[in-house]
C-alpha cells in the first residue's frame, strides 16, 4: 500500500528516504512520530480524493457511453425502418412522367425581359 502512495506522489524510494532524513535532522527525534502521523493522514486524504475523483469520472464516462449507445441503437432502429421502406421507394420510376403530365405542360421557353445595351461593350478594354 505504501507504493501505491509513492507511485501517486511519484517518489522513488532513494527520494522517500533522503526525505525522512531531512525531516529527522530538522525536527528531531521526539517529533517524529507526531510528523509521521500529519504525513500519514495527509497521504490518506490525497489517497481518498485521488480515489473520488477516480470514481466520479468512471459514472460520468458510463453515463455518457449508456447516452451514446441509447443514439446509436436508435439510429440503428430508423436505418432499419427505411430499408424496410426502400422496396416501395424503388418500385417508382422515374421515367414514368405520364402520373405529371401538367407539370411537363406548364414548362415554357421564356425570352428575356431586358435587351442587351448597344453601349456596352462584350471585353472591357485594357488598362495601359
Amino acid at each position: 500500500m505504501q507504493t501505491g502512495v509513492l507511485l501517486f506522489l511519484d517518489i522513488s524510494g532513494g527520494e522517500f528516504l533522503v526525505i525522512l532524513l531531512a525531516v529527522f535532522l530538522i525536527f528531531g527525534p521526539k517529533k517524529m512520530p507526531e510528523i509521521a502521523r500529519k504525513i500519514g493522514r495527509v497521504m490518506n486524504e490525497l489517497k481518498k480524493a485521488s480515489g473520488d475523483i477516480t470514481k466520479e469520472f468512471r459514472e460520468e464516462t458510463n453515463v455518457i457511453t449508456r447516452e451514446i449507445s441509447s443514439a446509436r441503437e436508435s439510429i440503428r432502429r430508423e436505418t432499419e425502418n427505411i430499408r424496410k421502406e426502400m422496396p416501395d421507394l424503388a418500385s417508382i420510376s422515374t421515367e414514368d412522367t405520364s402520373i405529371y403530365p401538367e407539370v411537363i405542360e406548364t414548362q415554357v421557353k421564356t425570352e428575356p425581359i431586358a435587351e442587351k445595351s448597344p453601349d456596352v461593350e462584350e471585353k472591357p478594354k485594357p488598362l495601359t
